[in-house]
């Protein structure tokens, strides 16, 4: 087991007892979604006020959002975040507590080579749970697809992400702790994702107005590997 090859709050495998005594303990959560030691929640809820209030100005007209997206028509959850009435990292962490890690990424290109297609594939230790993006550079189309066990596919479809909400996402990304938005214009009138960054690992969550909803984890090295080559693919192909 590596460093990231866990989360802080993972109940412990060993002993049913030892099991409930921390599953009471973190409140009910499931597992890996314990809760904070009192000086990283401190840091943990200053973080997510500034997000919700980062939010709330781009969703006032900030870069490429459509002024006349109403927040009163946003999912639930979206909502209860922007007035204060939940976490938002731990109402998503209940939906998908085992969500599978992804440990080691492929990636063509991995330079700044010009290419119609581009391809990154973050794949599970197991190989069972698989993530990849694909950048059409004609038109600009980025997609996330997550598969599960070689058999059922989600995928999640970000048409002319504009440049503003790239770069706003990348340096996002690139914090130790906070939440992340990557959207086009009509934000949650289209496929969305929603990452949620911690000290030893990160969560993706993707969404589409159709219904339907993935999730996996990702270690820090795999994280910063992918958010380079993103980085990349959007701005330096030659």
């Amino acid at each position: 087991m590596t460093d990231f090859d866990y989360d802080p709050g993972d109940t412990p495998t060993v002993g049913s007892a030892a099991r409930k005594k921390q599953f009471e303990r973190d409140g009910g959560l499931p597992p890996g979604t314990g809760q904070l030691n009192p000086a990283a929640l401190a840091t943990h809820s200053r973080i997510s006020a500034e997000d919700r209030q980062r939010l709330l100005r781009d969703l006032s007209g900030t870069g490429s959002l459509r002024r006349s997206i109403r927040v009163d028509q946003a999912p639930l959850t979206i909502k209860q975040f922007l007035r204060g009435e939940i976490d938002l990292d731990t109402e998503l962490a209940r939906r998908f507590a085992n969500a599978p890690l992804m440990t080691s990424i492929a990636r063509s290109p991995q330079d700044t080579r010009p290419a119609s297609r581009a391809t990154a594939m973050l794949t599970s230790q197991d190989g069972g749970a698989m993530l990849t993006f694909d950048i059409y550079s004609e038109p600009n189309i980025t997609e996330s697809t997550f598969t599960l066990n070689h058999m059922l596919a989600l995928r999640f479809h970000l048409p002319d992400l504009s440049t503003y909400d790239k770069r706003r996402w990348l340096d996002l990304m690139r914090r130790e702790a906070g939440v992340a938005f990557l959207w086009t214009s009509k934000r949650w009138e289209a496929d969305y994702s929603i990452f949620v960054l911690r000290p030893h690992y990160i969560r993706m969550y993707a969404f589409s107005p159709q219904r339907f909803e993935a999730s996996v984890r990702l270690t820090h090295p795999i994280a910063r590997q992918l958010i380079n080559w993103l980085d990349i693919r959007w701005f330096k192909q030659s």
